[in-house]
């Protein structure tokens, strides 16, 4: 990491420049002293890496329904929106997609940075300071939003264990210094990455939303899936392991957040609500860990609305009828399909995250669903030749979509079930930014809608110009 991400840390310490940095570091150091004072300080220190990662340039748009959801080839995208077309063409050293990278990188380093520093400062408070649980509370949540953005850019900036897992990958940084951290490999920045989030889930055993019995959890889940709670730790080391091909661990970790019921199923009556302020889309019970993005109506209507013009993110309809098998089985009575999409004006848009004026599930983007962990849970079991228990668990999220008249059959072989697998990953997770998470864990040598084939020069973004000037790659 070079010297120049950690001029911005502390919301209330201004912005300087790389050369100014040495110059500031006592007077910041001094306002950290005073901002670290009290329990407020770290609660707010908190508050602002949330806020950070709802920016547009990361959760907010890019890492979400945007630049990362490109990627999946998904959209169809009109020839006037440059940067998005050099992005589903894999051409990412044109200039905006460029700058998109650079900022996502720097953001995410800055965020890091913000939590380093505030775990700096609890390794010497006194936790009686804090009240309640927050002392364990606030310490779980920072280490394990560390570990979560740091495997954020390993996807995105490493190749894949499957591809290559000894290859550099990212600095994992890990205390708040001006040095140079060094890169990692791909495993052992996953090694970091599992490290982080085991101790974040012994500190977060506190955690309301874990210790209360499933029965009255429920009561927890708005305030806690908002925060990087003890079953986000668990859907995170899923997908670490995953990430790294065991899945068994990956199994274990998916089934813990599946058997503790603390999350549940929307209702259909919710995703059918006449209502639109009042319908249920989002499947707000269903989120592990989310955000909340201000004034994500401004954000999302210049993309999936008639005012998006040449900026528009949806599907065309030829995609749709592909991605939701509406003439090849039928299967049009699916949620995700019937209400994920409505028209505006002349033109149909993927209205998954339209903010209707007071809407009750406005402003939230999920980052962890439960049905992911089922996913994640079938694949393990495939790959211990249950293909029953595998479809189970698919036919689990299915029944909850809307499509429990087409059961699969327990017949499938395991190739069938694997492509199971893949087409409700693409159903469920369109316009999250994930899909293409998936074709490069596999290593996948074809991404469906892509002319070009499958590889390290598709699946790992370059890294920033001044991060190679530095010496790293």
């Amino acid at each position: 990491m070079k010297r120049y991400f950690y001029a911005l840390l502390l919301p209330l310490v201004a912005a300087v420049a790389c050369s100014d940095w040495l110059d500031v570091l006592p007077k910041s150091r001094v306002l950290a002293v005073e901002h670290f004072a009290t329990e407020q300080g770290y609660a707010d220190q908190l508050t602002g890496v949330y806020t950070r990662m709802s920016s547009t340039a990361l959760f907010g748009r890019e890492l979400t329904f945007g630049f990362r959801e490109v990627l999946s080839q998904d959209y169809s995208l009109n020839v006037s929106n440059a940067t998005y077309v050099s992005a589903a063409l894999y051409e990412y050293d044109a200039a905006g997609v460029k700058s998109t990278i650079t900022s996502i990188w720097s953001e995410m380093y800055t965020a890091i940075a913000n939590l380093n520093i505030m775990l700096e400062y609890m390794e010497d408070v006194n936790p009686t300071k804090f009240s309640g649980d927050n002392y364990n509370l606030f310490k779980g949540e920072a280490l394990g939003l560390r570990a979560f953005l740091h495997f954020e850019l390993l996807r995105m900036f490493a190749p894949a264990p499957a591809s290559n897992p000894a290859a550099p990958a990212i600095p994992y940084v890990t205390q708040y210094y001006t040095d140079i951290t060094p890169l990692s490999t791909v495993n052992e920045a996953l090694d970091l990455v599992i490290a982080d989030l085991n101790a974040a889930a012994a500190l977060l055993a506190s955690d309301p939303l874990f210790i209360l019995s499933s029965d009255v959890a429920y009561t927890e889940l708005a305030n806690r899936a908002r925060r990087f709670n003890y079953y986000a730790a668990q859907a995170t080391l899923a997908r670490a392991y995953l990430w790294r091909g065991d899945l068994e661990n990956a199994r274990l970790h998916a089934e813990t957040v599946i058997d503790d019921n603390k999350f549940y199923w929307v209702h259909y009556t919710a995703a059918q609500a006449a209502n639109i302020n009042e319908r249920d889309v989002i499947y707000k019970s269903e989120h592990i860990f989310r955000l909340d993005i201000l004034d994500m109506v401004d954000i999302v209507k210049e993309y999936v609305t008639s005012s998006a013009g040449a900026n528009k993110l949806s599907p065309s309809e030829a995609q749709m009828d592909n991605i939701y098998e509406i003439s090849a089985a039928a299967l049009g009575m699916d949620y995700r399909y019937a209400y994920h999409y409505a028209y505006d004006g002349s033109e149909r848009y993927h209205s998954k995250f339209w903010q209707p004026e007071g809407g009750t599930y406005n402003n939230m983007m999920p980052l962890e669903r439960l049905s992911e962990m089922y996913y994640i849970a079938a694949e393990a079991w495939l790959a211990r030749d249950s293909i029953s228990r595998a479809v189970s668990l698919l036919n689990t999220v299915r029944d909850a979509r809307g499509l429990s008249n087409y059961p699969l059959s327990l017949t499938l072989t395991a190739t069938e079930a694997r492509e199971e697998i893949f087409k409700e990953y693409r159903k469920e997770t369109l316009g999250e930014g994930q899909l293409f998470y998936y074709y490069k864990r596999l290593n996948q040598p074809v991404i469906p809608g892509s002319a070009k084939p499958g590889n390290d020069a598709v699946y790992v973004f370059p890294l920033p110009d001044n991060e190679v000037e530095f010496g790293n790659r």
